[in-house]
């Protein structure tokens, strides 16, 4: 008997992998200089909070403490919170996006407070 063997569907061709998603930086200075940036202006709205709450803590006034968390919540946060949950894996940009401008919101909530504020 000649014959050849019949092969099943499945073995006849080699899966084909789907391609995994890449990322491309564009050049070390650009990447370098982007990090600096949002290293100064993390640092410089961490030093206008503690302005902020050392005016609080020298004359006693709500409405400083609560400029600085706003100021924190609209700048700071939102910095942090696309680092941190860009780095994750399996973090939805949803949710990422969410989470970001839930904080701006609070932040400039509180910001409105403290200007609207008549007491």
């Amino acid at each position: 008997m000649t014959g050849t063997l019949a092969t099943p569907a499945a073995f006849a061709e080699p899966a084909t992998l789907p391609t995994l998603q890449t990322a491309t930086g564009g050049s070390p200075t650009v990447v370098l200089l982007v990090f600096a940036a949002l290293f100064v202006a993390v640092v410089l709205s961490l030093y206008l909070a503690r302005r902020l709450y050392d005016g609080y803590r020298d004359s006693g006034g709500r409405r400083r403490l609560l400029l600085g968390v706003g100021l924190v919540l609209v700048t700071t946060v939102p910095i942090l919170l696309r680092l941190l949950l860009s780095n994750v894996p399996g973090t939805d940009p949803t949710v990422r996006s969410l989470a970001v401008t839930a904080s701006q919101l609070v932040g400039l909530l509180v910001v409105l407070g403290v200007i609207y504020d008549r007491r």
